[in-house]
């Protein structure tokens, strides 16, 4: 008689079992992953105080306020070039070159023609004459009393108007009629060539003087207009 062994042969058609797995393994799904290095912790944004803020916006309402005085405006982007000068002393622009020799008050003024008038007269006595071109006339001629503009009056016959020849020169006169009691203050005489009286972008002479300082005298004639002998 056989003796039996510790395993039997499996029966026909029944798979043989596997070995039982161990009593302390781990199912994969069951597993754990190792804990990985410790993170730092993020720091929390940082802002600005509130002073700050302000201080940021106060500066730069400076600076586009100073930027804005700086930047010329359209007007004085297109003001005329002033050659400034006292009476007596010869002014040379771009084209126009003159001299005011006398200023004076009177409260009768008359002309070569006979015309005659009473007021309060300012009288400007001028050589002057174009230097790079003919045809230009002397139809800007005003006077700044205090911010208050005089235009050259065309009651009498005077320079007002007067064509222009390239380095010839020319002396007349003309007159301001100013308002009854005004007997002070700074005053400018302007004087351009001015195509329809548009003095931008081209030189003016400017003469400078006191009100209170101009000779008055009763009674003047305007000088006639004419050549200057050399």
């Amino acid at each position: 008689m056989t003796a039996e062994t510790g395993t039997s042969a499996a029966e026909p058609g029944v798979p043989a079992a596997g070995p039982e797995p161990a009593a302390d393994a781990v199912s994969p799904a069951d597993a754990t992953p190792a804990a990985g290095p410790a993170l730092a912790p993020v720091a929390p944004t940082s802002r600005l105080p509130g002073w700050a803020a302000w201080a940021i916006g106060a500066g730069l309402i400076v600076a586009a306020w100073l930027v804005a005085l700086v930047t010329p405006g359209e007007e004085q982007a297109q003001a005329p070039f002033p050659v400034e000068v006292t009476v007596g002393q010869e002014a040379t622009g771009r084209n126009l070159t003159g001299t005011v020799t006398d200023i004076r008050r009177t409260a009768r003024l008359s002309a070569a023609d006979g015309w005659t008038a009473e007021g309060n007269w300012l009288v400007v006595d001028l050589q002057a004459a174009s230097v790079i071109s003919e045809g230009g006339d002397i139809n800007h001629a005003v006077v700044v009393i205090d911010g208050v503009r005089f235009s050259a009056s065309d009651r009498p016959e005077s320079f007002l108007d007067t064509t222009m020849t390239a380095g010839i020169t020319q002396t007349g006169s003309l007159a301001f009629e100013l308002p009854e009691g005004l007997d002070e203050g700074s005053g400018t005489l302007e004087l351009a060539l001015a195509p329809g009286n548009d003095v931008r972008l081209d030189s003016m002479i400017v003469v400078s003087f006191d009100l209170a300082d101009v000779p008055v005298v009763d009674e003047t004639e305007l000088v006639e207009t004419g050549w200057v002998n050399p």
